[in-house]
């Protein structure tokens, strides 16, 4: 069967093959998503990148179907917590307390917890900190310089190499973030630093 661009486009993003998507495409006809969802099956890479970043719902619909037509519902769930995370549909594990993800000085950073929410709602664990001693291992974010707004840096957390799946791995945290529209450097910045920019800056210059 020959899949249009856009479908295998979603597939890659995802890690199913294009079958599982073209068999979500068959059942989201069938429900109220029809008039959206129908239209991958036809587009071009470029159309589904920006339906993508229109109507990023529809999309999630098609992924969640397709995730559990592949027999990965952890993952499907996975998908559709950072998609209602990422959106502000459902906001998931709001952080409070100083040192959780980050260093306790960088807590009040908007972007910085924007994104310990979205990885924590991909079921990532968090750095836990007092600042001087590293009181639980997990991942970290780091803002970016002023030169460079919108821009952070995150380290995975030491097991990540151990865990499967769509968040699994040290590119999981690629995944994830470029799943909730953040826009990505896929090779490492230094030190197993990996950087990620908020949507509203995708048209800045990426940092060197």
């Amino acid at each position: 069967m020959n899949n249009s661009p856009g479908v295998q486009l979603l597939a890659e993003e995802l890690g199913v093959e294009a079958e599982h998507i073209a068999h979500a495409l068959e059942i989201a006809t069938d429900t109220l998503a029809a008039v959206h969802t129908s239209r991958i099956a036809d587009m071009t890479a470029q159309q589904y990148r920006r339906l993508n970043r229109r109507d990023h719902h529809a999309v999630a619909i098609v992924a969640n179907l397709a995730m559990r037509h592949a027999g990965r519902i952890d993952d499907a769930h996975t998908l559709m917590s950072v998609y209602k995370t990422s959106a502000g549909i459902n906001p998931h594990h709001t952080i409070s307390r100083k040192g959780v993800g980050t260093r306790p000085e960088h807590h009040s950073h908007t972007y910085v917890q924007q994104v310990i929410r979205i990885l924590q709602a991909a079921d990532l664990p968090p750095v836990h900190t007092d600042g001087t001693r590293e009181l639980r291992p997990g991942f970290r974010i780091i803002p970016g310089c002023e030169q460079l707004p919108g821009w952070v840096y995150i380290a995975p957390d030491p097991d990540c190499d151990s865990r499967s799946g769509f968040a699994g791995g040290r590119r999981g945290y690629l995944r994830v973030m470029r799943w909730a529209k953040w826009g990505v450097i896929d090779q490492p910045i230094t030190d197993d630093l990996w950087a990620a920019v908020h949507p509203d800056h995708l048209t800045k210059p990426n940092p060197s």
